[in-house]
Formats: C-alpha cells, structure tokens, sequence
C-alpha cells in the first residue's frame, strides 16, 4: 500500500505493515487516487451532510458501489421493458409442431 508522506499517515504503520510512504511530488504519483478521494468528499458533503465515524465503511461501500454502476442507470424495469419491446415476435402457428 503506498500513500504520500503526509505525517497523518505514520500511524496507519503498526496496523498496515506493508504501508510505504513515497515522495508526493506535487500530486503527479497520485493523481488518479486523488481525484478518486475528492469525488468521496464531494458525494459525503452532498449527499450525507453529516457522516459517523462508526459508519464511514458503509458509507463508502455505498459510495463505491453507485461509482461501479456509474455507466449503468437503468433499473430492472427499464431493462425489462426494453427487452420486451425489441424481442422479435414468435407467432403461436410457428411454436406448434406441424406434425400434430
């Protein structure tokens, strides 16, 4: 696990033990995790105006969880319908058998 020097971070060493403090380099190490972070404190401001530390894990479960979906928005529903109204129609004569 790599995180930047910041002091704040020391501690995290006696549980993580493989945690590496790297050099910040004005952001450019971490450029993506960063703008993932900001995102976190953005949706947590707007959404959950006030955010338990004894909730943060679910809190970002539920964050994490709508970010993967992000691309897909439809519900069930809409999915459902969809398919129902492109399936191709099967008429009943073609479903019995013409040997009957």
């Amino acid at each position: 696990m790599f995180t930047d020097k910041w002091r704040c971070y020391s501690p995290l060493k006696k549980d993580f033990f493989n945690l590496k403090q790297v050099d910040w380099d004005d952001g450019k190490n971490f450029k993506e995790l960063h703008i993932h972070i900001m995102n976190i404190k953005g949706w947590l401001r707007g959404i959950h105006h006030h955010c338990s530390k004894e909730h943060m894990q679910d809190y970002l479960k539920e964050y994490h969880f709508r970010y993967n979906r992000r691309l897909n928005m439809e519900t069930i529903s809409e999915v459902l319908i969809r398919k129902m109204v492109n399936y191709k129609v099967i008429s009943v004569k073609s479903t019995t058998n013409k040997y009957d």
